[in-house]
Formats: structure tokens, C-alpha cells, sequence
């Protein structure tokens, strides 16, 4: 019997941008990729039936290395991995870009500095700022939206503080915000510090709520709500596991660690890295990537585990690690019926269906290439 994917016939995408790294990619590249660096944002048009990706255009973009939407689908936001903007230097940047409806164009409209080697922001739900975690300059950032859609300076600053005993770990890395589904409160992570921390926005300024710490030399990464936001995952790139916390959305606090379980089998090698983590739109199933600094045969893998409905609790379903290579992140389109997987070091964004019944992984073997790709949305 074939197997049957998730399917949502009502939100077809239309469109896809891809960012990718042009300089100093973070963890390396391909030898391709360095003959042939990426140019910045690609357009893809997207075959409805099947969801392949089919290229259109490239526009100059340096290291958009995360993209998002706003709710209107009427502006992009890239994210510029990089601590060199700006007359002085030392800067990273968030760009914004408008988007010609019929045909998805990009169009530069704005370029607002922020500190040092940027790696995630989002949009907090009234769509009134942005918060953005700065790697390298050890901070979260607070920025409105003016009225043309592009992004204003900075108006709020939270500075980190401390270390962890790993190498990577010598000084604060903030590393995502991520807003809980009720939309009152952002989750982040700093990876050098082996903290999970709820912030709120408060008259225009970031404030702390709660904090959680993992285990010492974790290094938490991305993040995932489940059970209705009231359980948040935290997926740890230096030991390579994913932690589950309880959470209010009422109060905003961090309670009780639930279960910690690994993304890779108990015997494997010293280095671990681990990167992306999502939540299917179904809830019932979560995703993480691993990517290979040494050798094992799941070092490059893609992770499954269904999701418990009452507890939150994770069961692992299996790794994928067929035509994975790096995979720096992953993007589900807006029905859910598929999987995209980014491949830093294979220099490709491939295709999986996942199986409505079990939430394993089917390549459909679409594949699109891209030069050290790093993000990926669509545009219905």
C-alpha cells in the first residue's frame, strides 16, 4: 500500500524565497559553492500538485541567512549574518524587501543595522516589531515596524551575560526568538549561556519572564511549541538532544523539565551538531536535524519522533539520512504535506512527503539546487 501524505489542497503555495550564505559560511561549504557562491535570496515558483521548485530569478543579498513573511505576505524580511555593515562596521543587519503579488518579485525598501552577526528574529503577532537574537554581539534587540513594512532601530536591548564549559561556549550566543501560539510571550535561546528564556514586550521594551536552564555544555539551538503551547522543546546542538519543558501561556513561566531524549543513537561519536527542530502543523509529529562532523552513519540524519498527545512526550519514529548532507534547516509548506530540507554542504533543498499515519519521511526526489542554502518560505 503507498504510502498516504498530509495534504491541505486550500493553501497551495505559490512561491518560495531560498537564503543562502555568500561569505564565511559558518560550519563551511562545498567546493562548488566556493567556485560558485550563492548570489543572496532565490525565487522559486512552486508547482502546486507536487511542490517542486522551480527557479525564477536571484537577488544580491549578503548571508540572508533567516527569512520570514508578515502576515500580509506583502513584505520579506532577511536577516544578514554578518558583523560588517555599516560605515563603522560591527553590524549586522535586517533587510526588507517588497513583494510584487503576481509575480513574487523582491523589491529593497529598507536596511536597519543591529548587532553583531544576527541569527534569528521573528515578528511578534500584532506585526508592531521585530525581535532578533544577536550570536556574536550577545543580545536580544527590539525593533518596530514603521508604517511603509520596513524595520526601525533598535528601541530595546536585553544584554547577556555568562558561559558554559564547552569551547563554543565562552561567551553568550543568543540564537532564536520564537513567539508561544498564544502570542504574548517570545521563547529564546543562548547557546553559550545553556539558557531558555521567555521574554515579553512590555510599552516597547523587552523584559524577562522565566528562565530554564539545560544541562551544562547542551548549547541550545532552535525551539518548537506543542501540546497547544503549553509544552516547549529545546533542541541542543553541542550534545545533540531535545529537551521538553512545561509551559504556561498564561504567566509566561518555564516549569518543570519533562523528558530529554536523543536526536542520534547512545553510541556515537564526541562531536555532535545538531541545528533545525520543528512542529508539524498537526502537532502530532517533530523534527530535528543532525549534521556531520564525524563520522557515523546518522551524523547527517534527519530526526522523527511522534508527539504523545496528553503528555508531550516524544517517541522516536526514525532518522532519515538519505540525500542529506548538512542540513542547516527545514521548512514545512503552508498545507504540511511536505518536508523541505536544506543541505548547507550538499548545496540543495530536497523534497520529503511525510506519512499522515507514522510521520516517517518519503523522498519524492524533487530537488532544487542552491549554493550553501540556510532558509526557506513560501508565499500562498
Amino acid at each position: 500500500m503507498a504510502n498516504k501524505s498530509i495534504t491541505d489542497p486550500h493553501v497551495p503555495a505559490r512561491f518560495a524565497y531560498a537564503g543562502a550564505y555568500t561569505v564565511r559560511t559558518p560550519g563551511g561549504r562545498s567546493a562548488r559553492a566556493d567556485a560558485r557562491p550563492a548570489l543572496g535570496i532565490t525565487l522559486f515558483e512552486v508547482e502546486p500538485r507536487t511542490g517542486a521548485l522551480s527557479p525564477i530569478e536571484a537577488v544580491s543579498c549578503v548571508n540572508p541567512a533567516h527569512l520570514t513573511l508578515n502576515r500580509e505576505q506583502t513584505r520579506l524580511y532577511a536577516l544578514n549574518e554578518t558583523d560588517d555593515y555599516g560605515a563603522q562596521g560591527g553590524s549586522g543587519s535586517i533587510e526588507t524587501y517588497a513583494i510584487d503579488a503576481a509575480g513574487g518579485h523582491l523589491n529593497l525598501i529598507g536596511r536597519q543595522a543591529v548587532d553583531a552577526m544576527p541569527a534569528h528574529f521573528s515578528i511578534d503577532p500584532s506585526g508592531r516589531f521585530v525581535v532578533v537574537a544577536n550570536y556574536a554581539g550577545g543580545t536580544f534587540q527590539l525593533l518596530p515596524i514603521v508604517p511603509d513594512g520596513s524595520v526601525g532601530a533598535v528601541v530595546s536591548e536585553l544584554r547577556q551575560t555568562g558561559s558554559g564549559p564547552h569551547q563554543r561556549q565562552q561567551a553568550p550566543h543568543p540564537h532564536m526568538v520564537l513567539f508561544d501560539p498564544s502570542g504574548g510571550y517570545a521563547a529564546v535561546t543562548d547557546l553559550g549561556c545553556d539558557r531558555v528564556e521567555i521574554l515579553k514586550i512590555d510599552d516597547g521594551r523587552l523584559i524577562r519572564v522565566s528562565a530554564a536552564a539545560v544541562a551544562p555544555g547542551s548549547g541550545p539551538r532552535h525551539l518548537a511549541f506543542g501540546n497547544n503551547g503549553r509544552i516547549l522543546y529545546v533542541i541542543n546542538e553541542l550534545a545533540a538532544t531535545i529537551v521538553a519543558f512545561d509551559f504556561d501561556p498564561a504567566s509566561g513561566h518555564l516549569g518543570r523539565q519533562i523528558q530529554s531524549i536523543g536526536t542520534v543513537p547512545a553510541v556515537f561519536p564526541l562531536r555532535k551538531s545538531t541545528a533545525a527542530l520543528l512542529m508539524h502543523p498537526s502537532g502530532r509529529f517533530l523534527y530535528g536535524s543532525n549534521r556531520k562532523f564525524e563520522d557515523h552513519p546518522l551524523a547527517d540524519s534527519i530526526v522523527a519522533f511522534r508527539v504523545d498527545a496528553a503528555t508531550g512526550e516524544l517517541a522516536l519514529i526514525g532518522h532519515t539520512s538519505a540525500a542529506i548532507d548538512f542540513a542547516r534547516t527545514m521548512a514545512f509548506d503552508p498545507g504540511g504535506a511536505w518536508l523541505y530540507v536544506l543541505n548547507q554542504k550538499g548545496d540543495s533543498i530536497v523534497q520529503f512527503a511525510i506519512d499522515a499515519h507514522s510521520g516517517a519521511l518519503v523522498p519524492t526526489g524533487c530537488v532544487a539546487e542552491v549554493m550553501t542554502p540556510a532558509g526557506l518560505v513560501f508565499l500562498t
